[in-house]
């Protein structure tokens, strides 16, 4: 029932994540789709090697940046099931987890899901100093009174945890109902955050926590090497943020999947 979609650009976590997401897969009678979005296919078939034949692989070439949405759209497209989990390559999953919370999302109609958090495999992986946490809670009421709260922050350095937006489980039907993943949004840092905002605001959906997964922890050449060129995470995501937050004052709550996918069939 559930098909999990993996965007995947050069990253040597995901030999480590895969064994984990093709027996989440198996726990919920799904599969798993890998998108390579511009990246080696030699190390691609590296980082499968057993699990090769456990999964599909959708190969999009000669892409000069990685762009995470129209990824994750593209993976859509090419799997099948009514049900999908979007996750990040370097993330080693629970399948008793991802039953769980594919379950919650089945009985209980007007709902998507995301992972409560997830735990680093190294603790303190940013490398804090006095600043050991930082995060913020995030408000938005639109004047047909739906509500979006986020609640987010970086890793705790302490206790090796954060939030894990990204991880989103979703009926099909409400994904293409809003459009997918919104591809406009072009860099590092709000992409997550954005989908959830549109089904909240846009579709209407409440939005289930729970669970944790494993993060391989990595620095940040390594997270955004192979996007657009920007000084630094933060600007990234907080210019994704602002168009992000433009759209929605517009009451424009649509993704670009139709484009996507039409673009790179």
């Amino acid at each position: 029932m559930l098909s999990i979609v993996v965007s995947w650009r050069d990253r040597n976590e995901l030999g480590r994540a895969l064994p984990n997401m093709v027996a989440s897969a198996r726990a919920t009678g799904g599969d798993v789709t890998i998108v390579n979005f511009g990246g080696a296919s030699s190390m691609l078939r590296e980082q499968l090697g057993e699990h090769a034949q456990a999964v599909s692989v959708v190969n999009v070439e000669q892409q000069p940046y990685f762009n995470k949405s129209r990824a994750q759209n593209l993976g859509a497209a090419h799997s099948a099931q009514p049900y999908l989990f979007f996750c990040d390559c370097d993330i080693v999953l629970d399948p008793d987890v991802v039953r769980r919370l594919m379950t919650r999302v089945h009985e209980s109609p007007g709902t998507f899901a995301t992972l409560a958090g997830v735990r680093e495999s190294e603790t303190n992986s940013r490398g804090a100093r006095h600043v050991v946490c930082f995060g913020y809670h995030l408000r938005i009421r639109t004047a047909d009174g739906r509500v979006l709260e986020i609640i987010d922050n970086e890793e705790d350095a302490d206790e090796g945890t954060r939030q894990a937006p990204g991880l989103l489980l979703v009926r099909r039907s409400d994904f293409l109902s809003i459009g997918g993943y919104n591809s406009r949004l072009h860099g590092w840092g709000w992409e997550d955050q954005d989908m959830i905002g549109r089904l909240t605001l846009g579709a209407g959906l409440k939005r289930i926590q729970e669970g944790v997964a494993i993060h391989l922890s990595h620095d940040d050449h390594a997270r955004m090497a192979a996007y657009p060129p920007f000084r630094d995470r933060w600007e990234s995501r907080d210019r994704m943020f602002r168009q992000a937050l433009a759209n929605y004052d517009n009451a424009d709550f649509r993704g670009t999947y139709e484009l996507d996918v039409a673009e790179l069939a």
